[in-house]
């Protein structure tokens, strides 16, 4: 009987902490595109912006 309140207390910690850390990780991704400025990249990322305005265009 004590073992099976052990596995209970640890299976209900377990799920707190992965609703945290899943709430924390929605959380982080919402407010991902409003930091890309805090690490120096335009909030809108380009082909250009990666390679440069002088890249070499594919021909037709």
């Amino acid at each position: 009987m004590l073992a099976v309140v052990i596995v209970a207390v640890w299976t209900m910690i377990a799920m707190a902490v992965a609703l945290v850390i899943g709430g924390a990780i929605r959380v982080a991704d919402r407010r991902a595109p409003f930091t890309d400025h805090l690490a120096g990249l335009p909030a809108d990322l380009t082909v250009e912006d990666i390679l440069g305005a002088g890249a070499v265009q594919p021909s037709r």
